[in-house]
Parts: structure tokens; C-alpha cells; sequence
């Protein structure tokens, strides 16, 4: 039972990396090649400090590697797994988002289309 509560709390140290949406961001930014921090700045639209912050925590928490060249730091994802985790999850999300805007698009035209029906039936029970 201990070794499993050493796991779980691992696990969810492992998760709590992927609760931040700019992480999520940085991790898109560099899941198909290593970028330095100014492309990475540029690509996810957040400041200097915080994707700077960011970038620390999660290479301290082996998410990330880094390497200097020069005056630029590049950073790559370490893990495969995020990156497979991550697409996997946002494109379930997706899918649902879309399913959730097309039913609520169909239900919209729905409306729209019985309106004429509706508008008659509804003034007539006052």
C-alpha cells in the first residue's frame, strides 16, 4: 500500500505539470522541434517572466531538456509520453467541443426553423 501511495503522488505530480495552460502551450510550441526561449515567447503569445518560469519547472521536473548555444537556451521535450498524452487528451477534447457546438448548432437551427410554429402557440396561450 505505501509503494501505491508513492506512485499515485508521483502520477499526480506528473499530471499537475499538464494543468497549466501556458505549459500545454510551451509544450505545443516545441512538440515538433527544439526552439530557443524567444521563438517559444513568440509562438505561445505569454511574457518573457512567465514562460521563462514555466520553462524552469518543468525542466526541473524532467519534462523538458535543454541545451545552450551561445547566449540562446533551446529547449525539447524529454518525455515522448507528454507529448502522446497531451495530443491524445486534446483531441478528445476537440472532438467533444465539437460535438458539443454541433449539437448546439442543430438545436439553434431547430429553434430557428420552428419558430414560426412556436411564436403562434405561445401567444395564444396567454
Amino acid at each position: 500500500m505505501e509503494d501505491q501511495s508513492a506512485v499515485f503522488e508521483a502520477v499526480a505530480r506528473y499530471f499537475s505539470l499538464l494543468g497549466e495552460p501556458t505549459r500545454l502551450r510551451i509544450l505545443h510550441s516545441i512538440c515538433q522541434e527544439e526552439k530557443c526561449v524567444s521563438d517559444i515567447i513568440t509562438h505561445t503569445g505569454a511574457t518573457q517572466t512567465n514562460v521563462s518560469r514555466h520553462l524552469g519547472v518543468m525542466y526541473q521536473a524532467g519534462m523538458l531538456s535543454r541545451r545552450r548555444d551561445g547566449n540562446q537556451i533551446y529547449y525539447s521535450v524529454a518525455d515522448a509520453v507528454f507529448i502522446e498524452l497531451c495530443r491524445a487528451v486534446c483531441q478528445q477534447m476537440s472532438t467533444r467541443h465539437a460535438n458539443i457546438s454541433a449539437t448546439k448548432e442543430s438545436f439553434d437551427d431547430f429553434l430557428e426553423q420552428t419558430k414560426d410554429i412556436a411564436e403562434p402557440v405561445a401567444q395564444a396561450s396567454l
